[in-house]
């Protein structure tokens, strides 16, 4: 590696000197070395393609990150939609507003029907007070023994008065603790002897009154007599819906109204000295708060896509999609939808400008919440509320009346051509309960047999009928309006008429398995012809969809059949089956154009299937791919530089061998060794003998 050269001053190579010093010499490579420069410059062309590859990755990475954005934008697009798909939903939305706010407040829910109402409260609804007699003191000793309350046929609530508590204030404290459904208060009315104990009922309803029963009777204390005064008489509430001869007067035991009318729920607070008017509207301010939110998703959608696509032409601020067809195809995909007409809907109001909606000059969506307004209040000429809410949400129409359409779900397909065909193959029904024996034609009704418990649709009650004597058809009247009445049956109604037989049969209003009546004791069972412990119960609607010719499964849940959600067309398509014996129906679906959009971002989103779940696939396998590849290459890197560095420490134990021969010759004469050529030369002392 390194050539040995003269060292000595006018001596030609090769030649022989006669100088007596003698200096040995090596210069060149040696273990100084800068190894590590050259290694990298040997490893460059490895190490920049691991660069390559590392870049190659971070930009595959950004590109997926682009499109989970754009899932996460797809899916607010998809909530804004379905609260705009759903039949049921943002546009079935109501308010029900009483003229006179202090006698009546209302709520409606979305069963409700839009329209204006008068009504009359006459009564309101009140819980029983009674009170004893009065006493001087409210630690006056009282006697003592055991003390019992009941409200209706409730549970009674029993306490022990002792020498610990005989007083009147101590019996209130009593029935205090003990809890059930009396208040007890000790009042002062002014008079003489003020002190009075007042019992107060938590129920309301004239069958909910105080009864005592009291077995105070041992010491020495005062007696007491705690329903000596009635201060409030348990009492129903009244009111009357219409005016004039036909207007029709209901009760309730409760100042909460359920079933007057449908879907809304009355709360009254005070009595009425003349009519008050309740509207039923529909709630715009849900709707229009919906479409909002769709405008806003949408949006969102659109500007995102188009920052992640844009072009710069100084190729310093391109979006990470730039060129991705997927991108392109899917905003495309919106905008057309967006714009296109929506079949099955009237011409004034299919597409987006009936709602109030129009494009900006970037191709956003924008809204004249004005115009949407008067639309949905019917104040745009040809335009109605139902419109707006087919423009957007999934309808659709039948043939029979006995067979209407109720909703489709996120999966249920818009017909193509032919409608799907509705087969009902069993009808609803609702439990009737029949008694066994007919009621006599004069029935006297008192404390001995005017308790009837029953269970309407699973729910519990024990009802009180009123004390007198009824004909059959008013014995029915009766019962039905009791049951009717209880509080804990509530949004349960029944109707109660005489079979043909002149039986009483109790009907549940209820349609479906859930549809139940049974009697479970009472002492007014037998006067109406009821024997032991009767129950009937309801079936729900059985039948099926077809769909060009096959047949696609429902579930029934009362009058409602659904269609499976493994359906190809019809899953989740809903129609309400009315009719009381076999049938069918055609049913026409169209899709509004949120509805639409649930197909559109159905398909990207599904798990698994959807194209977004492809693409994110796709890119973890290049990512995972290129991984892959720079840890090859990282370990081919490490070989090379292992190598080399191998390699070059042998050549420097070399060199230090070759240190050791210097030092060794330099010893016993001169030589000098040069970096630049292969001679040497020799300057030992020597004779010649030539």
């Amino acid at each position: 590696m390194s050539a040995i050269s003269s060292a000595s001053s006018g001596t030609a190579a090769g030649s022989t000197s006669s100088t007596s010093s003698a200096v040995f010499q090596i210069t060149g490579l040696s273990s100084g070395i800068d190894t590590s420069s050259i290694i990298t410059a040997l490893t460059k062309f490895n190490t920049q393609q691991i660069t390559q590859l590392q870049s190659q990755q971070a930009t595959i990475t950004a590109k997926q990150g682009g499109w989970t954005t754009i899932q996460t934008d797809l899916t607010n697009l998809q909530t804004a939609a379905n609260a705009l798909a759903n039949s049921n939903g943002a546009f079935n939305s109501f308010t029900a507003t009483a003229a006179n706010a202090t006698a009546i407040t209302a709520a409606a829910g979305s069963s409700a029907v839009a329209g204006t109402y008068t009504l009359s409260v006459n009564a309101l609804a009140q819980g029983e007070q009674v009170a004893s007699q009065g006493f001087s003191d409210p630690n006056a000793t009282i006697q003592q023994g055991t003390f019992s309350v009941q409200v209706g046929t409730g549970a009674a609530t029993t306490v022990t008065v002792n020498s610990n508590n005989n007083t009147l204030q101590g019996l209130a404290d009593a029935l205090n603790q003990a809890g059930g459904d009396v208040s007890a208060a000790v009042i002062n009315d002014g008079s003489g002897t003020p002190y009075r104990l007042l019992l107060t009922s938590s129920k309301t309803g004239a069958a909910n009154t105080i009864t005592v029963t009291n077995n105070l009777t041992s010491g020495t204390g005062a007696a007491i007599d705690a329903t000596n005064t009635v201060i409030q008489p348990a009492a129903d509430a009244r009111v009357t819906i219409g005016s004039g001869s036909g207007a029709l007067t209901v009760t309730s035991a409760s100042n909460q109204l359920h079933s007057l009318i449908p879907g809304v729920s009355l709360n009254l607070l005070s009595t009425t000295s003349q009519p008050t008017t309740l509207t039923v509207a529909g709630d715009t301010t849900a709707a229009v708060t919906a479409v909002q939110n769709f405008v806003t998703a949408y949006n969102q959608v659109r500007d995102d896509i188009g920052t992640l696509t844009k072009y710069d032409p100084s190729g310093t601020n391109s979006g990470v999609l730039l060129g991705n067809s997927d991108a392109v195809q899917l905003q495309s995909a919106l905008s057309d939808l967006i714009s296109s007409p929506v079949a099955g809907v009237k011409a004034t109001a299919d597409d987006l400008t009936a709602a109030g909606l129009s494009f900006t000059n970037s191709g956003d969506l924008a809204l004249n919440t004005t115009t949407l307004t008067n639309a949905l209040t019917g104040q745009t000429p040809g335009v109605t509320a139902t419109d707006i809410q087919n423009l957007f949400a999934l309808s659709g129409s039948t043939d029979n009346p006995g067979v209407q359409f109720i909703t489709g779900g996120a999966s249920t397909l818009a017909t193509a051509g032919a409608p799907y065909q509705v087969n009902i193959t069993s009808p609803a029904t609702r439990a009737t309960l029949a008694a066994t024996a007919a009621p006599a034609a004069s029935t006297t009704i008192d404390s001995t047999n005017n308790t009837l418990a029953v269970q309407v649709n699973g729910i519990a009650a024990t009802v009180t009928l009123t004390p007198g004597t009824y004909t059959a058809t008013q014995l029915t009247a009766q019962l039905q309006q009791q049951i009717n009445g209880a509080s804990a049956l509530a949004n349960n109604p029944v109707a109660v008429s005489l079979s043909s037989s002149g039986n009483i049969q109790i009907t549940s209003q209820e349609y479906g398995s859930g549809s139940g009546v049974a009697i479970t004791g009472g002492t007014a069972a037998s006067a109406l012809g009821f024997s032991g412990n009767p129950s009937a119960s309801g079936t729900n609607v059985a039948g099926n969809f077809v769909v060009n010719g096959k047949t696609e499964p429902a579930n029934g849940f009362g009058q409602f059949l659904v269609g499976a959600t493994t359906n190809a067309n019809t899953a989740g398509l809903e129609v309400q089956a009315t009719l009381t014996s076999p049938g069918g129906a055609n049913v026409t679906v169209n899709q509004g154009l949120a509805a639409q959009l649930n197909v559109l971002v159905n398909s990207y989103l599904t798990p698994s299937t959807g194209k977004l779940a492809t693409i994110n696939s796709a890119y973890t396998t290049q990512i995972s791919n290129i991984t892959t590849q720079i840890t090859q290459d990282n370990n081919a890197v490490s070989q090379k530089t292992a190598q080399l560095q191998t390699e070059f420490s042998q050549m420097e134990t070399a060199i230090n061998s070759l240190k050791t021969i210097q030092n060794q010759l330099s010893a016993f004469g001169v030589y000098s060794y040069s970096t630049g050529t292969t001679s040497y030369s020799s300057s030992s002392s020597s004779s010649s003998g030539k």
